[in-house]
């Protein structure tokens, strides 16, 4: 990966740390039960695997320089995407007691370092 996707990752990733951090301690106010803990982990895990796949689909993409080829590969990794959080959350709902909720709510960090990263960016680069 290049540099430049480097960093976004390192700043997605702060966000989607930061939003799983602010779960958790909820969570532990509140539920302090290991399904909600564990499935809010496993959920921020999702949100950093995913993260990682759609930066290296999209630096695949840009390094082909071939519309059509990129058009086909993006959905292609999208729906491969899909399908393994589909079978993550069956496989979790029939063979675990883990909360499906909170997986959903650790995964949606990565929404969350999406809008922080913007943020984290202004304040690195209004320091350097």
């Amino acid at each position: 990966m290049s540099d430049k996707t480097k960093r976004q990752v390192v700043g997605m990733s702060i966000g989607i740390l930061i939003h799983n951090m602010i779960l958790l301690l909820i969570c532990l106010i509140f539920f302090r039960t290991v399904p909600v803990i564990a499935g809010v982990l496993i959920g921020a895990a999702a949100a950093e695997v995913l993260l990682i796949s759609i930066a290296r689909s999209t630096e695949l993409c840009v390094e082909s320089a071939d519309g059509a080829y990129s058009s086909k590969k993006m959905v292609i990794h999208s729906l491969i995407r899909s399908l393994c959080a589909v079978i993550l959350v069956c496989l979790l709902w029939k063979f675990t007691t883990i909360n499906l909720l909170a997986v959903v709510f650790g995964a949606l960090g990565l929404k969350t370092g999406a809008y922080v990263y913007p943020v984290l960016q202004k304040r690195t680069d209004r320091k350097a």
